[in-house]
């Protein structure tokens, strides 16, 4: 995502073989952890690449299909580090919070537009092989679900107009928040 005409590329060719685009997903995430002593410029403005400028980006790149359809909806992952820092997360969290911000941005001007904007806030782990593998300590009520998540997205790209969610928070069942 920190390629500027990768998106255009993607976008016109998923067009040019299944016709516009009513849907995106934007996942694409990235943050080097480690407090101000620790994070480099580089590794900040790279969060900040991949989270706000990468966002910015795609929605750039898919806004004409979307428009010439009459709406859409882009559903972006977030983070709880969107709404507070933390002692490691220097560049992760305030790059998550400028794409919540830029998120919120698009959703008051694209609305008009019947083009819905969703911010998913992920507080927790998610339950992927790799990921259990590495924290094989923990029990699975400490994970989220990815299959839950998925829904929740489903949820967000097909809600009616009339009754649009911007932002919902997911968290398993035991997280301490």
């Amino acid at each position: 995502m920190t390629d500027p005409g990768a998106a255009e590329r993607v976008f016109a060719d998923i067009e040019k073989t299944m016709g516009s685009v009513s849907v995106v997903v934007y996942n694409a995430g990235s943050g080097t952890w480690g407090n101000v002593d620790e994070v480099t410029v580089d590794s900040f403005q790279s969060s900040w690449e991949v989270n706000t400028r990468g966002l910015l980006l795609a929605v750039k790149a898919v806004l004409p299909q979307m428009r010439k359809r009459g709406g859409g909806a882009i559903v972006i992952t977030g983070a709880t580090a969107a709404l507070r820092g933390g002692l490691m997360s220097t560049a992760f969290a305030s790059a998550k919070a400028a794409q919540r911000n830029l998120a919120q941005s698009l959703a008051k001007q694209l609305g008009p537009e019947k083009i819905h904007i969703g911010y998913v806030v992920l507080d927790g782990m998610v339950d992927l092989q790799k990921t259990m593998t590495n924290m094989a300590d923990k029990p699975l009520d400490f994970f989220l679900s990815a299959e839950q998540i998925a829904e929740a997205f489903f949820y967000l790209a097909t809600q009616p107009e009339r009754a649009w969610t911007f932002e919902i928070d997911l968290r398993p069942y035991a997280e301490k928040w």
